[in-house]
């Protein structure tokens, strides 16, 4: 028996969901790779931005609704709304709150207040430590409805193709670091258990590992956007899809191509 015979011929790269799948991307093409990456950002994308449609934006109409045609930020501060204006749902929250002192609650996953001098952004994880911000007295804004509302049914579809690209832009950058920083723990997995992969192979398997676990998250989002799984539940399968990824990084490197032995290194006692 020739020592070729005893090495494992690895399966064709045509899916990333089996620890096997993943091992065959080390040896395809880098395009190939990328390609696999693409669509499954490009998924991600389309998710992200039916979550945007179904959960944000009928909230940023209704806050655009109840604002009066007098509201605006001038001067570096919000004028021309003399009660409190608020638009909500379990996802988000908006909120003009003129007269400072006033408390409102958190009662959304998100919230946006417009004070009098500042605007604050937070989680309802950290209702007191939201990010805030003062407005620049050299910029004047229309919030009335008169002005904002034909100019968000004009730029909403936009603004959502804008943030399904930014999310597969964001998203191919951050694979190829963490593919990047994966690399090695790969390598070093394949030499212990006896399993032949380049550095090359690594960074193309590392890649292809990483995809399970978005697939995880695309499908957290889903489940989210659906009222299936709340924040914390969201939060929960976040922290799961790294570890999706570390799994499929351990399995899918103890799958790679075995090492070939010379005759001179098998065993003499063996046939």
């Amino acid at each position: 028996m020739s020592a070729s015979e005893g090495a494992d011929t690895p399966p064709a790269a045509w899916q990333p969901f089996t620890f096997g799948g993943v091992a065959a991307f080390a040896m395809a093409r880098t395009g190939r790779v990328f390609a696999f990456e693409l669509a499954t950002a490009m998924m991600t994308a389309v998710c992200a931005m039916w979550f945007l449609h179904r959960a944000y934006c009928p909230v940023i109409l209704q806050a655009i609704q109840t604002m009066p045609d007098t509201a605006r930020v001038a001067q570096g501060a919000l004028q021309g709304v003399t009660n409190t204006v608020i638009a909500e749902s379990k996802f988000l929250g908006i909120a003009a709150r003129p007269q400072p002192g006033e408390q409102i609650g958190q009662g959304a996953d998100l919230q946006i207040e417009l004070r009098r001098n500042e605007f604050c952004v937070n989680s309802i994880f950290w209702p007191d430590w939201g990010f805030e911000g003062s407005y620049q007295s050299r910029y004047l804004i229309n919030l009335g409805r008169a002005s904002l509302e034909p100019w968000w049914s004009a730029w909403q579809p936009v603004l959502l193709v804008g943030a399904g690209a930014a999310v597969v832009v964001s998203l191919l950058l951050t694979w190829q670091a963490l593919a990047l920083l994966y690399m090695a723990p790969a390598k070093f997995i394949a030499w212990f258990a006896d399993r032949s992969l380049t550095w090359g192979g690594a960074w193309r398997l590392a890649s292809a590992a990483l995809m399970p676990g978005a697939a995880v998250m695309t499908g957290a989002i889903v489940l989210y956007g659906w009222s299936a799984i709340d924040l914390v539940g969201l939060s929960f399968f976040f922290a799961l899809h790294f570890m999706v990824g570390w799994a499929y990084l351990l399995g899918a490197s103890c799958k790679a191509t075995r090492i070939d032995l010379s005759d001179s290194n098998r065993n003499p006692f063996t046939a």
